[in-house]
């Protein structure tokens, strides 16, 4: 072999790692980065392989719910797209929920119906990427913190707006305890299937996705994550952010989850800062059927917990703070 083809045989194969290591991180993240959408397109599309799907069902007024459409945009541009079905009752506390990984709202109707049957006005959005909302690429770093705090600002210009509770379900629940921590205008937390750490959570996706190649793709997939955070994988970890946290807290857990194990859900609660906190186990239930195998515990549980420690009159400081700031604004 003469020198020139060995140079070039050389450069084509760096160039070769080169296109890997650019491309990688897109082929390999995904749906933890890339979710499935499911909106009304992707329902009706699988309601023809599957007859179980009911396509009447897209909208809060399918069961009944009269509701608002929510369109947000973020700072970066994304349009957020929600629902919110307010309740007769004026004093009523306001629920927010922040869906799982690859859910929407559209799958949320249920959840939504019951919630609102015990007297709760209800918000939820489609996160980045998911559902109806803009965007191609998720994180549950500060991007999504971010896009919390600008659904609560919303939610707080509406006049029936006396206390807000963020339900956060799987990855929802990072999202609702990081929100709950750093912005502070919520109320209360409940948090369905919360994963003790970003870390074990990557690794255990890892491996269900790769099995032993796991170690090499790990690596690229976890750097990825981390420029989306915007902050270190390790940095999410629920356990040590609990601690701050001094809120009223619920945690739910099912006792056959294998996706977020009742273990970490444990170790969240016990090192939960909060003089009011709760732990809820729904047992022969898995990650996705919570709600379904509780059934009426599962709900009315969450309901009393809400109306337990949150009391029916607005807080005064709130108003008060609200107030001195548009003063401000006005002078």
């Amino acid at each position: 072999m003469n020198l020139n083809k060995f140079f070039f045989l050389i450069a084509a194969f760096l160039i070769l790692i080169a296109a890997f290591i650019n491309v990688a991180p897109t082929l390999i993240t995904g749906n933890f980065i890339y979710p499935t959408r499911i909106d009304s397109t992707y329902i009706r599309f699988h309601s023809i392989e599957n007859s179980a799907i009911d396509t009447n069902l897209m909208r809060p007024s399918d069961v009944g719910l009269d509701y608002s459409e929510l369109s947000l945009k973020t700072a970066s541009g994304e349009l957020l797209k929600g629902w919110y079905i307010p309740t007769t009752d004026t004093p009523a506390n306001t629920i927010l929920i922040i869906h799982d990984l690859n859910q929407s709202k559209l799958m949320m109707l249920d959840q939504i119906k019951q919630l609102h049957d015990r007297g709760m006005h209800v918000c939820i959005f489609d996160l980045r990427a998911h559902g109806e909302s803009g965007g191609e690429i998720f994180t549950i770093g500060m991007p999504a913190v971010g896009d919390m705090k600008l659904i609560t600002d919303t939610l707080l210009s509406f006049l029936e707006t006396k206390h807000i509770v963020l339900f956060g379900m799987g990855i929802g629940s990072a999202i609702a305890m990081q929100s709950a921590v750093f912005d502070g205008r919520c109320d209360a937390i409940v948090l369905q299937s919360p994963f003790n750490n970003l870390d074990t959570y990557l690794s255990r996706y890892s491996y269900k996705k790769w099995g032993n190649m796991k170690y090499l793709w790990y690596p690229i997939f976890r750097k990825k994550v981390e420029k989306l955070l915007e902050y270190p994988v390790s940095d999410l970890d629920l356990t040590k952010i609990a601690a701050f946290n001094e809120l009223p807290i619920l945690f739910i857990t099912a006792s056959d989850d294998d996706e977020v194990f009742t273990s970490e859900t444990l170790q969240i609660f016990l090192a939960s800062a909060s003089q009011k906190k709760d732990l809820f186990l729904v047992k022969k239930a898995d990650h996705n059927n919570i709600a379904l195998v509780g059934g009426e515990k599962y709900y009315n549980r969450i309901s009393n917990f809400i109306n337990t420690v949150l009391p029916r009159e607005p807080k005064k400081t709130r108003y008060k703070k609200l107030a001195f700031n548009d003063y401000e604004r006005n002078n």
